[in-house]
């Protein structure tokens, strides 16, 4: 980058999935319990329990994690477990219950989960969004990028608006609205950050998170914002959905995974669902998954101003499409120019290269395993990138469609501050087709030495030939370029500041672990009134407690 001031920078991430909350990287180190130490596993079992008033013994707590049985809650009638013979899933952990911190009543579960895991993200930030950084930035400056791969499909949204005249039932007045994949963005600014500024959701598939995070990190580049909240929710555990993927033959149901477990000797008197999804093996296919993440992306600028921690510097997000296919689901060319890309800016990037890793997209199908660990092989060879670590998260969330992207940028985030790569843990044995030139697949989890690590690479691949791959920095990168930008006083008022943050983001994890969430929710609140709150004039605009607005 030319002007590294402009340089994309995380300063919080939050949410929640199937292994439980983002913050505090608590779903990562759900993720490397085995290898956490006593006092991290305390925490991680208490946050499982924190929005539950049960009693439940360790290990009770730790099977009502990651992929498992799909439990009737989801299904009541039996479309996905008794008729397609579908009951491996990855939802919510057992014992979070999102539904009664807020006013939630007649959202989709989509918008529940997008609501927790944008307080979520913006309470980790250890600095007061309505207090401390809104009213430093001109309106304009701010953007919000946000929204599913699919939609909101249950009942609360398109699937109850679908389904209401096959049931003799009237459709309700927010149907429509629920169902439309921006009102994830549209819930985010009206009544959780009140903003007037840039808007929107760009779907792309299985590359939805990151075709968010290209958005605000493209304009935070163009010098055009300087803050934004991106993300993803996404509650694909349904018949719709399900059925679905049943079609394509794509998904994991009953009957494949005992054939699978049948070929590895393993026993078929009862089904593991534990281990459905096998990334890289010889598989049977996805397992779909429930999950919110959400970021907050600013430039190295203004994390510097606020006092922000960086957690990591997003300095590169490629997209390029397949072309010419041979079907609409198959795999084409342009996740190869993703990742060629990523690789070769981060040769350019680092003088003196390390290690680097890669989270693969490894939905767990046959098709995946071979070409994408052909891309990655290709692309490593070919730029002399040796002993390329490789890991993947679905066999532990499943997939989880729109924030997949997330869930890899919040592994790598607790990566950089554990110092553990998870393992394709639910995989035994690569399969025969996997192309391995070049590539070190990380099948238990590993210890790495952090200042060793240079980057990660995050790489999604949509159906429709939507491919992402995002360059992720080390914090520490970023650091040692900051002599170079910054002026002495600036960088020791900076340091001032984390001091603050770092003490309020250990103080809000605390209360998560106690179970206080306090999620804002402000709807119907503060409303403007344009006959008394709005002033224009020829070079600017005044909106009641927001800065001018520049014309």
């Amino acid at each position: 980058m030319k002007n590294l001031k402009k340089l994309p920078v995380i300063c919080s991430m939050g949410g929640l999935n199937s292994a439980g909350r983002t913050s505090g990287n608590m779903a990562y180190k759900r993720l490397i319990f085995q290898n956490l130490s006593g006092q991290d596993k305390k925490d991680v079992l208490k946050d499982l329990m924190s929005l539950s008033k049960e009693n439940k013994t360790d290990q009770e707590i730790l099977s009502g994690t990651l992929i498992r049985q799909i439990d009737k809650a989801l299904d009541p009638f039996g479309f996905m477990t008794e008729q397609m013979g579908v009951n491996a899933g990855a939802k919510l952990p057992d014992f979070y219950e999102i539904d009664n911190l807020y006013n939630s009543r007649q959202h989709p579960r989509g918008i529940k989960m997008t609501v927790f895991g944008v307080n979520d993200a913006l309470n980790n930030m250890g600095i007061d969004w309505q207090d401390e950084i809104q009213p430093l930035l001109d309106p304009n400056r701010v953007a919000v990028f946000a929204g599913p791969a699919i939609g909101q499909l249950d009942e609360k949204g398109l699937g109850g608006l679908m389904q209401s005249r096959l049931q003799n039932k009237r459709a309700s007045s927010k149907h429509l609205s629920m169902s439309l994949i921006e009102m994830s963005a549209d819930f985010i600014n009206a009544y959780i950050l009140g903003s007037v500024g840039k808007s929107g959701q760009v779907a792309g598939a299985c590359a939805t998170f990151f075709y968010n995070l290209n958005a605000a990190s493209t304009l935070i580049k163009s010098d055009e914002i300087d803050y934004a909240v991106i993300g993803s929710a996404e509650a694909p555990i349904n018949p719709e959905v399900t059925d679905g993927f049943f079609a394509t033959t794509g998904i994991a149901d009953d009957k494949k995974i005992i054939a699978m477990q049948e070929r590895h000797g393993e026993s078929i008197e009862d089904i593991d669902f534990s281990k459905a999804c096998r990334p890289f093996g010889d598989n049977c296919g996805l397992v779909l998954g429930e999950s919110s993440q959400f970021a907050v992306v600013t430039s190295l600028e203004f994390a510097i101003k606020i006092g922000a921690e960086i957690l990591c510097a997003v300095p590169h997000v490629f997209i390029n499409s397949d072309g010419i296919k041979k079907s609409i689901s198959s795999p084409g060319i342009g996740n190869y120019i993703t990742m060629a890309q990523a690789f070769s800016n981060y040769i350019k990037d680092f003088d003196n290269k390390k290690q680097t890793c890669v989270i693969a997209h490894g939905t767990g199908t046959f098709q995946n395993r071979s070409t994408e660990s052909d891309v990655l092989s290709k692309c490593a060879t070919s730029l002399d990138i040796k002993n390329l670590k490789v890991t993947g998260l679905k066999g532990y969330l499943g997939h989880t469609m729109g924030p997949a992207g997330g869930d890899q940028l919040a592994c790598s985030l607790g990566i950089f501050n554990q110092g553990i790569i998870p393992g394709l843990n639910s995989t035994p044995i690569l399969a025969d087709d996997v192309v391995k030139e070049n590539l070190n697949f990380c099948m238990t989890n590993e210890e790495i030495n952090v200042d060793d690590l240079d980057a990660f690479f995050l790489n999604a691949k949509g159906f429709g030939g939507n491919n992402a791959t995002t360059s992720i920095y080390n914090p520490n990168f970023v650091k040692k370029l900051l002599p170079e930008i910054f002026t002495k006083k600036e960088i020791n008022s900076y340091e001032k500041s984390l001091e603050n943050t770092k003490k309020k983001k250990f103080d809000y994890n605390e209360k998560c672990l106690s179970g206080e969430f306090n999620l804002l929710y402000r709807a119907n609140e503060e409303l403007l009134n344009p006959d008394e709150d709005l002033e224009i004039n020829q070079d600017s605009i005044k909106l009641k407690d927001y800065p001018d607005i520049e014309i």
